[in-house]
Formats: structure tokens, sequence, C-alpha cells
């Protein structure tokens, strides 16, 4: 079988994206089972690594409709293509159900987008949005949900497709994410040992929230000054970020990106990772976290409510002005046990979540 996963995704630019980490980790996992794997992404050239083949159909962008033009373009030159289509977002496979309607497409839907874009971009481009997500989503074979909520959003708004929805979870890489040797981790980024680590990983755009997650930061920091807070991440709300943080004697780190082994160095070293977001699918950032062994503080979002367990692997809240009393009581305040936090993902491996996505690639293409 010859799988194209569609996606928005540059190899060449490691960027904290859940969407990247799962795209280019299906690949790979896809590969080692013997599937033909092509990615479908942004870069500026093609090669084949971990047993798939990249290949860009654009080499840079400044905006997603300038990918789902790029994806178009691609299907018309490739109409006669022999495959699947596996798709990220429901506008990318547009040109796909215009032009090669014969190819068998499905998509993963990472959260509710439409309302992302909605906050983003105001009430006309989101009915836009909507119109050409009713169109993609009517005409795709499957829709993979990474969460239960996910689901219950689209069963709700288009339950004409209820019977297109499976609920299958995005995976991590196990092996990747482990915990490390706290000392050498914290060693790796020039941390001191008794420092108490805040580690923030996301965009850097106002539906991931990370102006409030620094203002929980800084209201723990006055009390515990030992504390420390390290962000990663780029998008429009980076330099507002940077002047704050200027601006206070707070210690305070911005990345731009990490690869994804320094990711997981750099979870490992941290204390806790704070998820602040308004909306979210999963967040695969927090999986990840805690398959590292490190707690998650957070916003009521994605599987995070089903996943985390209070006292247990981390502490959720449902209103934003909660965040900093339960970011300092997890620092400051309760004891947290690795492989206990590491035991509530093992059940998203991939080892446990390729197959269930190949079944459903065999399901469309027979």
């Amino acid at each position: 079988m010859r799988i194209f996963l569609l996606a928005s995704v540059n190899p060449f630019a490691p960027t904290a994206s859940g969407v990247r980490s799962y795209v280019l980790a299906l690949a790979r996992e896809l590969a080692a089972r013997g599937e033909e794997v092509v990615v479908l992404g942004i870069g500026p050239q093609k090669f084949i690594v971990d047993g798939f083949e990249f290949v860009p159909v654009i080499d840079r962008i400044s905006n997603a409709f300038q990918f789902a033009l790029a994806a178009m373009r691609f299907a018309r030159k490739h109409s006669n293509l022999r495959g699947i289509v596996h798709g990220q977002r429901p506008d990318d496979l547009v040109g796909f159900h215009l032009l090669a309607q014969h190819v068998p497409t499905l998509v993963t839907l990472h959260g509710a987008h439409g309302l992302v874009v909605l906050d983003r971009r105001g009430r006309v481009v989101g009915s836009m949005y909507r119109a050409v997500e009713r169109y993609s989503l009517s005409r795709t074979r499957a829709i993979l949900c990474v969460s239960p909520r996910t689901q219950a959003y689209f069963e709700a708004n288009y339950p004409h497709l209820r019977d297109r929805l499976h609920s299958i979870p995005a995976g991590i890489d196990m092996d990747l994410f482990r915990p490390h040797d706290r000392d050498g981790a914290r060693a790796r980024f020039g941390m001191s040992e008794a420092a108490r680590v805040v580690l923030f990983v996301g965009r850097f755009e106002q539906e991931k929230n990370p102006l409030d997650a620094m203002a929980a930061y800084f209201w723990v920091w006055e009390r515990h000054p030992e504390t420390r807070l390290v962000m990663v991440g780029n998008g429009k709300l980076a330099s507002p970020l940077r002047e704050w943080a200027a601006g206070t004697p707070a210690p305070v780190e911005i990345l731009d990106s990490v690869s994804q082994e320094e990711l997981a160095w750099l979870l490992s070293a941290a204390d806790v990772l704070v998820v602040a977001s308004r909306n979210e699918g999963l967040p695969t950032v927090a999986l990840e976290a805690l398959a590292a062994g490190t707690p998650v503080v957070g916003t009521s979002v994605g599987l995070l409510p089903d996943i985390v367990k209070p006292g247990v692997n981390g502490y959720l809240v449902d209103q934003i002005s909660e965040l900093p009393f339960f970011l300092e009581r997890a620092l400051c305040e309760t004891r947290w046990a690795t492989d206990r936090c590491r035991e509530t993902v093992r059940a998203f491996g991939w080892d446990r979540v390729a197959p269930a996505v190949l079944e459903v690639y065999h399901e469309i293409s027979s």
C-alpha cells in the first residue's frame, strides 16, 4: 500500500508542533512496518530518511492558504496518483477532492480548527473556512479524531458523517520520550540542580495562551524565587513575550525551536510542563512530557481530562485564573513518581496506535 501523508510541515526546520511530530513519527512507524510512505510537505528538496520519502509541494509558506493551494497544484499535476492520501486539515485535501477524485482520502483532526480560525481571523473568514471544511469532510472516506472531545464536536456539527469518525489518538515515541537522568538533562541546558523548572512548549499564538502561562509563572516566582521558566516556540506573540520577560528579574529563557531529541531531554530536565491552551486536540507535548516522567499542569482541553489524575501525574484547572495556584502546588507541595506519570500514557505508544491507523487505511482502500 502506498500512503501519502499530506501536511504543512517542514522536516528541515524543527518547530514546536504536535502535527509535525505526528506526521514524521507516523511515517517512520509505517515505513518500519513495510509500508511505502511519502510525506508531502514544505521544504527545499526531496530526500529519503528513516525508510520514507519526503516530497515538497512548496519550498516555503507564510500562511495555511498557500499550502492548500500548493497541494491543489500537486493534485492537478499528479491526477493519476495511486495510493491513499492522509491529510491533517480538511482544507488541504480540497485539491484531491476536485482533481483526483479516484484517490481515497482521510484526515486526522487535531482539534476543532474552525474555532481557531474564528478566534484568529473573525466571523467572515471563519464562515469561509467552515464551508470548505464541510465540503472536504463530506468527500473524505474516513475522519480520525485525536480525542473523544474532538469526535464529539464533529459528531455534533456533522451528524451525517458519524459513521466515518474514528477516535484514534496521536502516538508517542515511547523510546525517544523516556525519563533521562535528571542531573545530566539539567547539565545539558545549564540548569541549576536546585532550580524549580517550569516548561512551556507550543506555538506562541493566541489559542495556546502563552501570555497567561508566563503570568502564572511570575506569580509563582514572586513566592518562590528559585523557579525558572523555559519557553519553546515561535509565532505572533514571540515579541510581546520577549519584551515582558526582559522587563522582569525573573529568569526566563525563550527558545525558538528544538529538535525532538533535545525536547526529550528538556522534558526530563523540567519539574512540570504547563499547558494554558484554549483549544486543543490532545495536546501531544503533554503526552510526551508524561512519557518522560514529567507531570502536567494545564487547562481542561483535548484528551487531558481523560489522562491527568490530580496528584498522580498533574493538575487541571477549569479557569485560567486557577493556573498559578496549581502550578505552585505542583512545584512545591506535591511529590511526583516518574514511573506513575509514564504509565498513564503507555497506551499511546505508536506500537498500539499505528495498527489502528493501518486498519482504517485498509478499510477505505478495499
